[in-house]
């Protein structure tokens, strides 16, 4: 590829290739408009100079037809052309949206959990229709300035060389002007993006969080921020709406500057007799066919910045690399050994955080039963994460059966690992729907055990629909406690040998929470469960509870013991009422 062809174009050239015989069926309907075109100005200079001085009738009609093939025949290709252009748009703009949102598939929480949605979503809105129509027109709009411009000249030459040669300082002019507001839109494009990426991400936010909005009186302070955000966008956007309207003015004056000296020149000539009536009105709609594709390419120019700012903005999202992702050597999950875990090492940060997870040592046997307690921000979700794989450890490792996970298959690793968050995420579909969502293939007696494990059973019952009932956008039909069991049995139905509960529970009742604990045992034997939880009642379901503090593990024993003890997790809760109450069922 030539070095010197900006790499926005050849990015768009990539993506272009697979669509070439749309393109080549358009530039064959537009090679026959361009001859089309030329032919008309002979037609009626044939018509001035000869037809009508001799006053021949029969040349008169066919001059007539030969006109209206010539223009009708140029729309209905024209029209044939846009149709073919807008068909390759299309399966362009599908190409472009599904690479995005593969590549986003791929990306790590550290991404997802930095970003808002809003910012992630906007370059496949309007950057990406940016793309696909200026990318399908852009080879079109090429050919055709490149036929109409030679066929045009070489007419022009033809019928007048003087006059021809006494224009052509305008191309140079045209080039130089272009090439002065070049940095100026390409700049101003940018701006423009940037401004709108801005809103998009603050118009999402606002709008997933209205109901808090309303609760807390802040209406007026988020219609200021979208006043300053709109009003730096409509700015940004008239910057760049003035800049083209000055590249077109002085392309269009140059244009201007050519047509008066061809009615000078051309009149001049036609007096003294050294040019027809016919060769002046036929030299002259020449010129304004050679400065209509001129005037074609500035605007193509200025849609090629707003193109190539697009285009920056998709390639920037192409260019992330996810931080978790499967090594060349990775291998699947080991279904013959014991699904032991082991921590050795370990050391953990968030970006531009202070606060570190260390763990030098743990190990967690095969259908061990355990919590995880401790203070806010202690670690415990943050550990929870690091055992899912939602990231990568800084330094150590984590192992299950025997391999470090970063040795293992992303896919396979998520099959049978499974986390379950606090907020689970629902969507607009039936019961049935979000639930098949854990296993694509779960039977109704598979789905109807799911609901019993969770105690939804009774309540799906009473529903005319059962589990055919519609639960809402985010599952907003339902309470918090029935979104938080419906996210655990979509997990049961995953059958995973690892269960993560990351405060999964925090929206039951004690007695709920410990039955749906106990519960689990049964539908998943052998299987790990690791249990985040603030709460007391959830001590009651398992073997070992350890307790984090400050990130670092201060206490690793059993229940009972830990109450007893009168450690950090006692420390923790001496204010709870019923702490003595607990130390007693455990006694």
């Amino acid at each position: 590829m030539i070095s010197w062809i900006p790499p926005e174009l050849r990015w768009l050239t990539r993506h272009v290739r697979p669509l070439l015989r749309w393109h080549i069926a358009s530039i064959s309907c537009i090679s026959v408009g361009s001859f089309l075109a030329l032919l008309s100005p002979l037609v009626l200079r044939w018509l001035i100079d000869v037809i009508l001085p001799g006053r021949r009738i029969g040349l008169l009609i066919a001059a007539v037809g030969l006109i209206f093939l010539c223009h009708q025949g140029k729309a209905v290709l024209s029209n044939v052309a846009g149709y073919l252009t807008t068909v390759a748009a299309q399966r362009l703009a599908l190409d472009v949206r599904l690479q995005l949102l593969r590549h986003l598939d791929t990306l790590s929480a550290d991404y997802h959990e930095g970003t808002l949605a809003g910012i992630s979503m906007y370059p496949l809105t309007e950057p990406t229709d940016e793309i696909s129509y200026f990318g399908s027109d852009l080879v079109p709009a090429i050919v055709r300035t490149l036929m109409a411009t030679t066929l045009t000249l070489g007419a022009m030459l033809v019928l007048n060389a003087r006059m021809t040669v006494a224009i052509l300082p305008i191309i140079p002019i045209f080039l130089l002007t272009r090439k002065y507001f070049r940095d100026r839109l390409e700049g101003d494009t940018d701006t423009v993006q940037r401004d709108q990426l801005t809103w998009s991400g603050f118009l999402q936010e606002h709008l997933s969080s209205i109901i808090a909005i309303q609760l807390l009186g802040k209406e007026q302070r988020q219609e200021r921020t979208a006043f300053h955000l709109l009003g730096a966008r409509i700015r940004s956007i008239n910057r760049l709406l003035r800049t083209g309207v000055s590249f077109t003015f002085y392309t269009s004056l140059t244009i201007a500057v050519a047509l008066s000296a061809v009615i000078g020149y051309g009149g001049w000539s036609v007096l003294t007799g050294t040019l027809t009536i016919g060769g002046l009105v036929a030299f002259y709609t020449y010129v304004t066919q050679l400065f209509e594709p001129l005037s074609g390419a500035a605007e193509t120019y200025v849609r090629a910045q707003k193109a190539f700012a697009s285009i920056r903005q998709v390639q920037a999202v192409l260019a992330l690399e996810p931080a978790v992702k499967s090594c060349p050597s990775a291998i699947k999950f080991p279904r013959d050994q014991p699904w032991a875990i082991e921590f050795s090492d370990l050391r953990f940060t968030y970006p531009r955080n202070n606060g570190i997870l260390s763990i030098p040592h743990l190990n967690i046997g095969a259908g061990e039963h355990l919590a995880v307690v401790g203070e806010n921000g202690a670690g415990k979700s943050t550990l929870a994460k690091l055992l899912a794989r939602f990231y990568d450890v800084g330094s150590g490792s984590i192992c299950i059966a025997g391999r470090d996970v970063r040795d293992i298959q992303i896919q396979s690793f998520r099959e049978q690992v499974c986390y379950a968050p606090p907020f689970p995420i629902l969507f607009d579909t039936t019961l049935a729907g979000n639930l098949r969502l854990g296993k694509t293939n779960a039977s109704d007696s598979e789905l109807k055990e799911a609901m019993e494990c969770v105690g939804l059973a009774a309540w799906v019952g009473t529903l005319q629909r059962g589990l055919n009932q519609s639960i809402g956008p985010g599952g907003s039909q339902l309470s918090g406690g029935q979104r938080q069991r419906l996210g655990i049995g979509r997990s049961i139905l995953r059958r995973p040998r690892i269960l993560i509960l990351d405060e999964a529970t925090s929206s039951l009742d004690s007695a709920s929470e410990q039955q749906l604990l106990s519960n689990l045992r049964n539908v998943l034997p052998g299987s790990t469960i690791v249990v985040i939880s603030h709460r007391l009642s959830a001590l009651l379901c398992v073997e070992r509870v350890i307790v984090l503090e400050r990130g670092r593990i201060v206490e690793d024993v059993s229940p009972a013991l830990l109450i007893r003890s009168g450690g950090a997790y006692f420390r923790l809760f001496n204010a709870v009422p019923s702490i003595l109450g607990f130390a007693q069922y455990l006694t």
